[in-house]
């Protein structure tokens, strides 16, 4: 336990018990309806959450990670976020471009402390964005450009940039703000990337708490924007599988959780003890092909196995119908996308186009997460369609933080990946930046290089005038498309569910996806 947990410290023995215990078999236990009344009285503000995937760290560098994202999204505050797609002001209460959009300027609000009572200035925030510029990965990736942070006073700084970057704004909604008095003290010789692993440098609506058997965060009493009706504690236990989520949901050992598989969420729908809510934020499911080297190098290999995928099966049968065939390489949900057709599954084609480019008894490999059920099924599905027209496909399993180290290096990146993707927050932009610009090193995951697709995307960066913004990124778009860089396969809803009783609804959110816990809410505050 650590000083500055000030708000988890302060917590009755009792109560510190039940928290510590809720992660692991004790769980039946600590909730099982005959403890003391002080435990049954936490348990009665306090939500549970079955959480997939595994947590490698809450250092906020990690933003990019959703399992870490998830739990620090309550944990840390940004200058700016989004309320639905509208950009508006979190720690900033002002903020603005300069004429030639190579700086910003911004006014903090002056009653904001972080969890050990300090105040958040201006310092902190230059602090934050110069760490990220040393360490050069996770969401430093979303400050490319970024040159020093000019600090005022306490509540005033101006954000400068090496050129024009329209696109900076929006992406400062997934940078959580350091408390850098506390990090430097702790920052080692990795600048504070070990510490930060399982510690707090926040200012945000929760607290970082025990983490023993499962993580555990409590609510800060000092936030600056008190809201009524959020749980005491929140507890995020790693569940990974759908039907043991789910059995958790009905026995009420959790009460919310994310991710079901579409049966067990239909099977949940009839449980009248629980609510199960089709949440649709911006996943797409996609098989993103490495187009610098192998055989899908080659736009025909690529084209050719779009076509043999069974879009309407997998929606169908592995989904649940719970989604939309996809029609472009972004989501669905965010805007500036053109019109394009679906791709429809034509193994003749296909057979034909593979023909043309000369990829005889083709052999290829597939990676994808087999934490996550639904990505199994897919990858088999995929498989055995593949097989029709003579193609050998070898699935090999990889966890996500080896997916991301190995974007470092074009050449390392896998032959073929199966994703759910989603938008970092809701801003078009970004994705294809990001994703398809060629000296995106690190967040180019297909490893895609177009002159024309550089020269359009510079240019919008350099746009202020939004519509022609929107104008050049359906144009990259179309071309992305007509390259034909990823199996884009299908919008996903993504089923959550709840105890009847414990929260009063859930919300969708774009930035935390599915849902920020911080937008909890009792069902009886």
């Amino acid at each position: 336990m650590h000083a500055f947990f000030s708000a988890f410290s302060a917590l009755s023995g009792s109560r510190r018990q039940f928290l510590a215990t809720v992660g692991g078999a004790a769980l039946a236990v600590a909730v099982g309806f005959g403890g003391s009344a002080a435990i049954a009285a936490d348990r009665e503000h306090t939500i549970i959450v079955g959480l997939g995937g595994q947590i490698n760290t809450l250092d906020p560098l990690r933003a990019d990670y959703n399992q870490t994202n998830t739990i620090i999204s309550a944990v840390y505050d940004t200058l700016v976020t989004y309320d639905d797609t509208k950009l508006v002001g979190s720690l900033a209460t002002e903020y603005a471009y300069a004429d030639d959009a190579k700086s910003i300027t911004f006014t903090l609000r002056p009653d904001v402390k972080f969890h050990d009572g300090t105040a958040l200035t201006a310092k902190d925030v230059a602090y934050t964005l110069d760490r990220l510029k040393r360490l050069g990965t996770g969401v430093a990736s979303l400050i490319d450009g970024y040159v020093s942070t000019t600090v005022t006073d306490d509540t005033h700084l101006t954000i400068n940039l090496s050129k024009p970057n329209t696109l900076f704004l929006p992406s400062l909604s997934k940078v959580y703000i350091l408390n850098s008095a506390l990090v430097e003290a702790n920052k080692g010789a990795d600048d504070g990337q070990g510490w930060l692993q399982a510690h707090d440098a926040g200012s945000g609506a929760y607290v970082l708490g025990d983490q023993s058997q499962a993580v555990v965060i409590d609510l800060f009493p000092g936030y600056w924007a008190v809201e009524a009706g959020r749980p005491e504690s929140i507890v995020f236990r790693r569940i990974d599988e759908s039907s043991t989520r789910r059995d958790e949901l009905r026995a009420g050992n959790i009460d919310v959780a994310f991710g079901f598989a579409d049966r067990d969420a239909a099977a949940m729908a009839t449980d009248p003890a629980l609510k199960v809510v089709p949440i649709n934020t911006s996943y797409q499911t996609e098989v993103l092909f490495n187009t610098k080297v192998g055989p899908t190098a080659d736009p025909k290999v690529r084209k050719a196995l779009r076509m043999v995928y069974d879009y309407a099966g997998g929606l169908r049968g592995i989904r649940g119908g719970n989604g939309k065939i996809a029609n472009g390489p972004l989501p669905a949900r965010l805007d500036c996308r053109p019109e394009l057709p679906e791709v429809k599954r034509d193994l003749d084609a296909a057979k034909a186009m593979l023909a043309e480019a000369g990829a005889a008894n083709l052999k290829l490999k597939m990676n994808f997460q087999p934490v996550f059920e639904l990505q199994k099924q897919e990858a088999t599905l995929f498989q055995s369609n593949l097989r029709e027209i003579g193609v050998e496909l070898e699935l090999e399993p990889i966890a996500f933080p080896n997916y991301l180290a190995s974007l470092k290096d074009p050449n390392s990146i896998p032959q073929m990946m199966l994703l759910e993707d989603f938008a970092q927050f809701p801003e078009a932009g970004i994705m294809l930046v990001k994703g398809y610009k060629s000296d995106a090193i690190g967040t180019n995951r297909t490893g895609y290089a177009n002159p024309e697709v550089d020269k359009l995307l510079d240019t919008a960066l350099a746009t202020a005038d939004e519509a022609k913004r929107c104008g050049i990124y359906k144009q990259v778009q179309t071309i992305l498309d007509n390259d034909s860089v990823m199996v884009d396969m299908y919008g996903v809803y993504k089923p959550a569910a709840y105890r009847v009783g414990t929260l009063a609804d859930l919300k969708a959110s774009m930035l935390a996806t599915p849902a920020e816990p911080a937008d909890f809410r009792l069902a009886k505050p």
